[in-house]
């Protein structure tokens, strides 16, 4: 019973803790950057950057080739 009451109160001294608050931060870090590339991929296809990009680097390489 002794062992139970120890891990329960490093439970709890965890949780209540700081410990899990860089766990906190490092998570809401993680969803901002997800949500700011996912904003950045969604207006790179909208205006079709990428296709404008690939199909230049095409053409110069065409040109430097040919």
């Amino acid at each position: 019973m002794n062992a139970i009451t120890r891990v329960v109160r490093r439970a709890i001294r965890s949780v209540a803790g700081e410990e899990g608050q860089v766990t906190v931060e490092y998570t809401l870090v993680g969803m901002c950057a997800a949500g700011m590339a996912s904003l950045l991929l969604t207006w790179i296809n909208k205006t079709s950057l990428i296709g404008k990009f690939f199909g230049a680097v095409v053409r110069n390489i065409h040109g430097l080739l040919g």
